[in-house]
């Protein structure tokens, strides 16, 4: 069985700081996307609490930006890419740091993750509970590790080939 190479861990903890300046950047872009006052306004007022969207019907609000004619095309777009963008560093960064392309575990991670992130809004108030976010925000983050595995098989088929073409021009130089 082959080792894997151990990566210098200069490398390690740069991936843990691009992992955790993501989660602030994100969490700063979704949940504390209002001013101080605002948020504390929010987090103060239980009407406001009461008030909170949330919708638990699955491509419900993606079947609305894309064919209610409500939204501008911009809007939508921009709400639907941007959910999806905005989880694809997991996608990434999951992967790298555990040094493998488990697709459970990077399925899982960025499930709850986005979970963990659309409860808050429930909770708090400061912003939509949505499943479709869910749906998006794993979509962004599968898509990336997908990707990347098909990659990752499209090398290791590259690999055997050639290997396969080596021996073949081995044999045939070995004959003569």
């Amino acid at each position: 069985m082959a080792r894997k190479k151990r990566r210098s861990p200069a490398i390690t903890a740069f991936l843990w700081v691009c992992l955790i300046a993501y989660l602030l950047l994100l969490l700063r872009v979704i949940l504390f996307k209002f001013d101080f006052n605002t948020i504390l306004d929010i987090l103060n007022d239980q009407d406001e609490l009461a008030y909170t969207r949330v919708n638990l019907v699955p491509f419900q609000t993606i079947r609305f930006y894309m064919f209610s004619g409500r939204v501008s095309n911009t809007v939508a777009f921009r709400n639907l890419a941007g959910n999806i963008l905005a989880f694809m560093p997991i996608g990434i960064l999951v992967p790298l740091l555990r040094r493998d392309l488990s697709l459970g575990f990077t399925f899982c991670v960025g499930f709850f993750l986005s979970a963990a992130i659309e409860l808050t809004q429930y909770f708090t108030g400061l912003g939509s509970c949505d499943i479709d976010d869910l749906i998006l925000n794993v979509l962004g983050t599968m898509s990336v590790t997908l990707i990347l595995a098909a990659i990752d098989l499209a090398a290791l088929i590259l690999k055997k080939i050639r290997k396969i073409l080596q021996k073949s021009l081995d044999k045939k130089v070995t004959r003569r």
